[in-house]
């Protein structure tokens, strides 16, 4: 590869992982707050990288992440998570999730993902391929991306056998914990030990409180 583009690339590859991390959030307000050009962007769940795309819109393309018809991320986590549950229809690129099952999907992804993007108008394609490569975002597979069928990219219950409160919903009082935690100086280490969650699902979740707390402020 020319040096040149190596070094535009590795420059872009710096800007969106180490960008502005956005929490996900199902309002206008958020979605305005997105470019409407070209771009890349990436998606980490619980502080790890998931997915990567690239978009001739970027704000559209974060619409789209609202829609289970629009996106095959959306549909993937939805068939992972529900597949097992009463009531539970496929979701497809022409057909939503059950009502109740779209719901807990909004705070699936307000939970546990968020967003960077970057403007990209040269080399899009390149800098999506190049992440995927060098990243391996686990959703990113040919086979998992193929088919809007149940896909499972590791067991939850795996999971839990390390963070037991792994992918549940968060709760007041764990809220008010980690705060105290963190305020007392614990380490990320030792806060993950003691709430049983990850250390990305920790950060995130102090990150949201923040946020919250300046906007109502």
């Amino acid at each position: 590869m020319d040096d040149k583009i190596e070094k535009y690339l590795a420059k872009l590859e710096n800007e969106i992982t180490d960008g502005n991390w956005k929490l996900f959030e199902f309002s206008k307000d958020w979605l305005m707050t997105f470019d409407t050009e070209a771009g890349v962007y990436a998606i980490r769940e619980e502080g790890k990288l998931c997915y990567v795309g690239e978009t001739g819109s970027i704000r559209k393309r974060m619409k789209d992440l609202l829609d289970t018809r629009n996106h095959s991320l959306r549909r993937t986590i939805g068939n992972k998570r529900f597949s097992d549950k009463e009531g539970y229809v496929v979701g497809t690129a022409s057909k939503k999730f059950p009502d109740k099952f779209e719901e807990k999907l909004n705070r699936i992804f307000e939970d546990n993902f968020e967003v960077s993007a970057i403007v990209v108008k040269i080399g899009r394609k390149e800098l999506e391929e190049r992440l995927v490569e060098k990243l391996k975002p686990i959703y990113n597979s040919r086979e998992k991306r193929k088919a809007d069928k149940p896909q499972k990219a590791y067991s939850i219950s795996e999971i839990r056998n390390t963070h037991q409160n792994a992918y549940r919903p968060w709760n007041e009082e764990e809220e008010r914990k980690i705060i105290e935690l963190s305020n007392q100086g614990k380490t990320a280490k030792e806060i993950r030990e003691i709430v049983g969650r990850n250390k990305g699902a920790i950060s995130s979740r102090l990150r949201k409180i923040r946020e919250r707390s300046e906007r109502s402020s």
